[in-house]
């Protein structure tokens, strides 16, 4: 047996629970190319979760993969898998790309605390912002802007019940039925009112503002998630800044950095290292002491 067929048997054996299912990311290629590859990928979210018994609360399509949080069981998200990687290989075949590799997986981190389905959620809303693919909330390709918004009551979009049983074909890429209610965008796909269960989401962030603020601010789950996915956490100089005053908020009681002795900074430079990744750099020019020294700090012995 290969170890392809273990993961596959370890899959299935998954009990039903919630979970962030990641897809890999692609090195060197693209599930998405264009808005009508994307507007695609919508439709196939909505597909799985009819298709494979899967309730879908969050997700995000990135260029090269695919985040999404759902409940459902191994077995389930299994079959979605494979349902997606032979959907969009065909696809990208149809519009002239090369198509997903044989050995393309996916990997799946089961949620069992509401703390956990907090950080996975934010992440996963928070992965287009981090590339610099849309703003907090305004990325088309993600149910971001779904939640706290009336967006979706405003679009003008067709119920699939006034497209023929051949432009369903066409749409869908295939002979699956939708509910006749669900409405298909002509720039979007899908539109994820229809797929998604937003009572989650809105039950963990309940005003807008709750939601704003934590995708913006939650810099330690971003870290900590993006490590055990094998992805990388990018902060900028604003936010770098604002780990470091939440940091001295919660770790040295509010002080500030200009009242703080040299050893205390050493310690405060190995927490921005440990728990946020923040290189060298980055943590010389937040709290204003040599890179040199930074770094002699990050490999002594007596401070790890």
């Amino acid at each position: 047996m290969t170890n392809r067929e273990k993961e596959r048997l370890a899959m299935r054996a998954l009990g039903k629970g919630y979970y962030h299912f990641c897809t890999d990311g692609w090195k060197g290629g693209k599930l998405f190319n264009n808005t009508a590859e994307y507007a695609f990928g919508m439709i196939l979210m909505g597909l799985i979760s009819l298709r494979h018994s899967l309730r879908i609360y969050a997700f995000t399509l990135m260029p090269n993969h695919i985040h999404i949080i759902l409940s459902g069981t191994g077995e389930d998200c299994l079959e979605a898998f494979d349902f997606l990687r032979r959907k969009l290989s065909a696809r990208l075949r149809k519009d002239g790309f090369r198509p997903l590799p044989e050995d393309y997986w996916f990997a799946m981190e089961r949620i069992e605390t509401p703390e956990k389905m907090r950080g996975e959620i934010l992440y996963v809303l928070r992965n287009a912002l981090e590339e610099d693919l849309g703003i907090v909330g305004g990325y088309l390709w993600s149910s971001g802007w779904l939640y706290h918004s009336g967006f979706c009551e405003l679009l003008n979009a067709d119920p699939a019940r006034k497209y023929t049983r051949r432009q369903l074909i066409q749409l869908l890429g295939g002979t699956d039925e939708i509910p006749s209610h669900w409405r298909l965008h002509p720039y979007l796909g899908l539109l994820p009112d229809a797929f998604v269960d937003t009572s989650v989401v809105l039950d963990l962030f309940p005003t807008a503002k709750d939601l704003q603020t934590a995708l913006v601010k939650d810099y330690e789950v971003q870290y900590q998630i993006a490590g055990r996915l094998g992805e990388l956490a990018r902060f900028n100089k604003e936010e770098t800044e604002s780990i470091v005053s939440q940091t001295l908020q919660k770790r040295f009681e509010g002080r500030s950095l200009r009242s703080m002795t040299d050893t205390e900074k050493g310690k405060l430079a190995i927490i921005l290292n440990r728990e946020f990744g923040l290189n060298p750099y980055q943590i010389s020019t937040s709290i204003y002491i040599k890179k040199e020294i930074v770094q002699q700090l990050l490999n002594a012995k007596e401070l790890r």
